[in-house]
Order: structure tokens, then C-alpha cells, then sequence
């Protein structure tokens, strides 16, 4: 093996010397981390050419001389533009190297005599040490700067360090699971300022506000300059049957086998359950609406009215969005498949009616916006067993820290979810392609009816509330601009990766702009 070329191989030396500057940084910097960070799931910057590793900082995780260590690395790409990731790193030697190259080999970095080196996320004692120094609210120093602890409610309720997994699905993030009580989720990509994710969650938990998880504590970095930024974000283990998406998928599948099979009233049943469900979920979602704009005092969390600004940017923003996908429409129209290429050809021939939606948005709203989940779908969901749970406020992880903590009317996030409802009555059929000619209609007004329901019971919940207009005609503008502006995004996505599901948001345009709302 050699210390320039894959396999490396690293010298022998003590654990702490490892890290420290000089050869051995050059060596990490130059080779380690240049082959090991772009092949991992949670790198976002794989198509962005990324030129440059640093090491901004090391901080060891505990006192232990052996302890892993919590790199900082900053990534500069050919545009020179940088982010900075979170890899931490342990040395393992004996059985747990062993252990580790048979069960994660694609987290080595590197070997030595009897050891590997490899992304900590893997090791227990790691994954220990970050929860005792959120317990007890440790600080640990390092070359730049210094990790602290911060407990919360649901962490200092337990008693010793429980045993703990990294869970094996990562994407942008990494996640741990810490007995039946704690889920620890490692952010990989980093910014400095306040995260959404856990500032909304200590919030809520302070509300007291129980269809969230709660707020159980966090590790925080702050450089020498004061610079601050969240490493690690704990909260309650909610006890769950997975998400709402793939609940939701089920419930329809079931549906659809009823029908096929004729029985009305097993067909009926279903439908009346799903109602229900996405009526309490309109519920649960008010709620949460309500949780995060009861704050009167506090700047972060205040409400603020809706300035005339606000609509002239969604206006703007639609707009743009409308002139990229008409675009794209029209250099990609041969090639689209049916019935992708009559839906997509209907669209342009409103583009007057779609310019005049989005301009109507620009108009005075007699409203407030507020903080918002940000990034609100089934996928966001928890399904509990008879009632849901509201996960991941970090918003939408490619807008940056302070476009993610800004406030918005809520009608977006309801504009979100009923888009996602839609995406799963059609996501559906693709397990009945063979009966898709059949099942299509009822899918249709499957999508109809639970939006009706999920929309009647969040207007409900959230009547009188300060983010609600004066006017139900504003109301509806402003959710049909919301609509509109998640619709188009997902045109772009689907005509670039996934053509067969392009019909999917081209028709929730279209009964938009055809049949108003």
C-alpha cells in the first residue's frame, strides 16, 4: 500500500500525532481526503468539481488521547466558491478494525499496521462520547475553535450512555439511534448561524407542542472570530411506523386492489379512512402553524406582516420559473413521451394565463408570515400508529442558513403538502401499470378529495389565526401562487431526470390554470 495511492496505507505513530499539522495534514489534504469525500452519499458537491481539501479544524471528541477527532474541512471548487463538511475520524486497531472492514468498508480511509483509519460515525465509542458531551454539557477545544454541548430536556432524562447504531440509510446527513430513546442526526454539510432545524425544535418543545419530536440537545462549533454552527442535533425517538409518504402509498395500493377486486364497500371504507387521515393531518399541520407563530416578543420567531415586497418577490419568482420551464418545454418537446408532450403543449399555450397568475400574487395581502417548516411533505411525516409526527425543519438543505430561516406565509407549506398528496396518487398506480387506464380516474379524484379534506381541516384549525387574510379571494390567490411555484419546480425536475412522471405536476398545473381553484 502506499501513502499517495489508493489503498493508503498510514505510518505508524501515536493516535494524536496523526492529526496534527504538518506531513501528516499535507497527507490528508492531498490524498485521504480528495479520494475518500466525493464518493460519500452525503457529499453534495460531486458535479461541482471540487479542486481543494483544507482542514479548518480538529477537535477531539472527549479528553481520551485516543479519542476520534471532529475534522472541519472546507472544499473549494473550480468556480472558487467553498463549503465546509464534518467528517469524524478514529483510529481503529484489533478486532473493531476487523470488525469495521467487514461490515463498512466503503467508511476506510486508510490502514496501518493492525488498524484502519475511518469515518467515526462507525465506531461506538464515537458515537458514546457525543452523547456524554451533550449530557454534560462538555466543551472540547481544538486547533480553531471548540465543541460545546448543549443538553435539552429529553437528554438529561436518561440515565447512563444507552447503546447506540448508526443507521445505515444516509443521505444528506448521517444518523444514530441511542437506545429507544434518542435520535442523534450528524450534519455533513455545515454553515455558520443559527440552524432552522434546531432552533424550530427547541422551540416547539417549548411550546410544548407534541406532534414534533422533542428537542433533546445539540453540539455546536464556534470558531476563534465567534462564528457559530450546529454539528449534531438530538431529539426524542418517536415510535413510528415509517413515513407518511409510504403510509399513504399503502393505504392507496389497498384501494386500488378493492377496486380491481369490485368490492364497493371494502373500496369505500379506504377511502373514508384516508380522508380521515388527511383531514388530521390538516389538522397537525395548523397546529404546528399556530405553535410557530404564537411568539409575540422574540424577533426570530415574531410574526411580521406581509409587505408589499414579499409578493412582488413570489411574483417575480414565478415568473422566472415559468420563462426557465417554457424553455425547456419547447427544446424538449419532440423528444417528450405521450401523454407528457400533450400536457406539456396545453401548458404553453397558456403562458398568458400563467403569466397573469403569477403577476396577481404581486397585489396587497392583509396577512402575517411567520417561521414554516420550509420543506413540507408526506416524506416529512411520521406516521405513528393513529396520529402523525412532524420531522426535519432544516427547510430545503440546497437554499442557504438565511434563506431557510426566513418567514413565510404558511400557506406554502400547505401549498407543499398538497402537491406531495398528488405526486402519491399518481406514484401509486406505477405498482397497477397495467391497469393504469382504469385506475387513473379514481386516482384523480382520490388526489382531489384529500387535498379537500387536508386544506378544509388546516382552514378550520387556523381560523382567526394572524398568517389567515382578511379576504378568502386573497387566500386563494396566495395558495394558488404557492401551487403554481412548487409546481413549476417539479416540471423542471421530472423533464430533466424522470420524464414518465412529468404528467404528474404538468396536470396539477394545468388544473390550476384551466379550471382556477
Amino acid at each position: 500500500m502506499s501513502t499517495t495511492e489508493p489503498p493508503f496505507s498510514l505510518p505508524d505513530m501515536a493516535h494524536e500525532n496523526l492529526f496534527a499539522p504538518g506531513a501528516q495534514r499535507e497527507l490528508f489534504e492531498r490524498y485521504l481526503l480528495p479520494a475518500y469525500i466525493p464518493r460519500c452519499r452525503w457529499f453534495a458537491g460531486k458535479a461541482r468539481d471540487p479542486r481543494r481539501f483544507t482542514v479548518s479544524d480538529v477537535v477531539p471528541v472527549s479528553p481520551a488521547p485516543d479519542a476520534a477527532r471532529l475534522l472541519l474541512i472546507d472544499v473549494e471548487y473550480a468556480d472558487k466558491s467553498t463549503e465546509t463538511y464534518l467528517l469524524p475520524l478514529q483510529l481503529l486497531t484489533g478486532q473493531a478494525a476487523s470488525d469495521l472492514a467487514s461490515t463498512h468498508p466503503q467508511a476506510i480511509l486508510a490502514r496501518s499496521t493492525g488498524g484502519v483509519l475511518c469515518d467515526a460515525i462507525h465506531d461506538e465509542a464515537f458515537r458514546s462520547a457525543l452523547f456524554t458531551l451533550i449530557v454534560a454539557s462538555g466543551t472540547r477545544s481544538g486547533e480553531q475553535g471548540s465543541i460545546t454541548g448543549q443538553p435539552g430536556p429529553a437528554m438529561t432524562a436518561i440515565e447512563g450512555i444507552p447503546s447506540s447504531r448508526a443507521l445505515a440509510v444516509e443521505q444528506s446527513n448521517s444518523s444514530v439511534v441511542y437506545g429507544d430513546h434518542i435520535f442523534l442526526k450528524l450534519y455533513r454539510r455545515l454553515e455558520h448561524g443559527m440552524n432552522p432545524d434546531a432552533e424550530i425544535l427547541r422551540f416547539l418543545s417549548s411550546r410544548d407542542f407534541p406532534h414534533a419530536p422533542p428537542f433533546a440537545g445539540a453540539v455546536e462549533h464556534r470558531d476563534t472570530e465567534g462564528h457559530a454552527c450546529v454539528l449534531a442535533l438530538a431529539t426524542g425517538l418517536v415510535p413510528n411506523k415509517g413515513d407518511a409518504w409510504g403510509f399513504t402509498l399503502g393505504e392507496l395500493r389497498r384501494w386500488f386492489a378493492t377496486l380491481l377486486e369490485g368490492d364497493a364497500a371494502a373500496a369505500a371504507k379506504i377511502e373514508t379512512e384516508s380522508l380521515n387521515r388527511a383531514a388530521q393531518l390538516g389538522t397537525r399541520t395548523g397546529e404546528m402553524h399556530l405553535a410557530l407563530a404564537s411568539e409575540t416578543t422574540d424577533p426570530d420567531f415574531a410574526a411580521e406582516s406581509l409587505a408589499p415586497a414579499d409578493g412582488q418577490a413570489l411574483s417575480k419568482s414565478i415568473l422566472a420559473s415559468a420563462q426557465h420551464v417554457l424553455g425547456l418545454i419547447s427544446a424538449k418537446l419532440a423528444a417528450l413521451p405521450e401523454p407528457a408532450r400533450s400536457l406539456a403543449s396545453r401548458l404553453v399555450a397558456l403562458e398568458s394565463v400563467l403569466r397573469a397568475r403569477a403577476e396577481a400574487v404581486s397585489s396587497s395581502i392583509s396577512a402575517a408570515k411567520t417561521r414554516t417548516h420550509g420543506d413540507y411533505h408526506l416524506g416529512q411525516v411520521l406516521e405513528t400508529g393513529g396520529d402523525f409526527v412532524i420531522i426535519d425543519f432544516e427547510g430545503e438543505p440546497l437554499r442557504s442558513l438565511a434563506t431557510r430561516r426566513e418567514k413565510r406565509s404558511p400557506f406554502r407549506d400547505v401549498a407543499g403538502m398538497l402537491r406531495s398528496f398528488d405526486y402519491a396518487a399518481h406514484a401509486a398506480l406505477e405498482s397497477h401499470a397495467e391497469d393504469h387506464a382504469t385506475l387513473a380516474p379514481h386516482a384523480t379524484l382520490w388526489s382531489a378529495k384529500v387535498q379537500l379534506a387536508f386544506l378544509d381541516a388546516w382552514l378550520a384549525t387556523t381560523n382567526g389565526a394572524v398568517f389567515r387574510a382578511d379576504a378568502t379571494a386573497q387566500e386563494n390567490r396566495l395558495l394558488e401562487a404557492f401551487l403554481l411555484e412548487k409546481a413549476l419546480y417539479e416540471v423542471v425536475y421530472e423533464i430533466n431526470n424522470r420524464p414518465t412522471w412529468l404528467p404528474i405536476p404538468l396536470r396539477g398545473m394545468l388544473t390550476l390554470l384551466e379550471n382556477g381553484r
